[in-house]
């Protein structure tokens, strides 16, 4: 491959991947809504996570092929994109004591003891917990619609760049992955074949 071509092949691999990450956050914004699902549901937070980590994955560092530029996020949902990150890295990617207080609350990640009289006299009971910042299914929606634009922003650059190196993906059936390892390589490798998605 050429410089320009390796280029290409790692922003190729980098919206595609992008693409599918921004695909599961709708999809697990959309089962919340669907499910009409609240904050006290058993696994409301574990998919509130999910959604968060999931969204800042594209936006992150990675080794060798690089996060996506913050400027694909149109200005309109520019707000929300920059809550989203960093409610991942304070809350649900990381979970960093020093974060963001709340009204009446204090810091937004803590961990506690809640102690109550025992069952007998001059008994205590003491129990440890965490706090749980959950986002409140209204923000559900706005989600959804920025994973929507960036979804089709990813495929306006997925179908150029495939369209410009087309010629360099095989016409014979099987699996190739884009080769974002070894620039003196092919565009794409033959791969073994993992179960199709297709």
């Amino acid at each position: 491959m050429t410089k320009d071509e390796f280029e290409d092949a790692k922003t190729l691999w980098k919206m595609i991947y992008a693409y599918h990450r921004f695909r599961d956050v709708e999809n697990a914004c959309s089962f919340i809504l669907d499910q009409k699902m609240d904050e006290n549901h058993p696994i409301y937070y574990s998919l509130i996570t999910s959604i968060y980590v999931l969204y800042g994955k594209p936006f992150k560092h990675s080794n060798l092929v690089g996060k996506l530029p913050d400027d694909i996020v149109p200005p309109e949902h520019r707000q929300l994109h920059e809550l989203l990150l960093k409610h991942r890295d304070q809350l649900y990617a990381h979970t960093d004591p020093k974060s963001f207080e709340l009204p009446n609350f204090g810091e937004a990640n803590q961990v506690r003891f809640a102690v109550s009289p025992g069952a007998g006299i001059n008994e205590i009971e003491i129990r440890h917990f965490v706090t749980q910042f959950k986002a409140r299914p209204p923000l559900l929606p706005d989600i959804v619609d920025l994973c929507r634009t960036l979804q089709e922003k990813a495929n306006y650059h997925i179908r150029k760049l495939q369209k410009r190196h087309i010629s360099k993906i095989p016409t014979s059936p099987g699996e190739y992955a884009i080769n974002v390892l070894d620039e003196s390589g092919p565009f794409v490798k033959k791969e073994k074949s993992l179960t199709l998605p297709f």
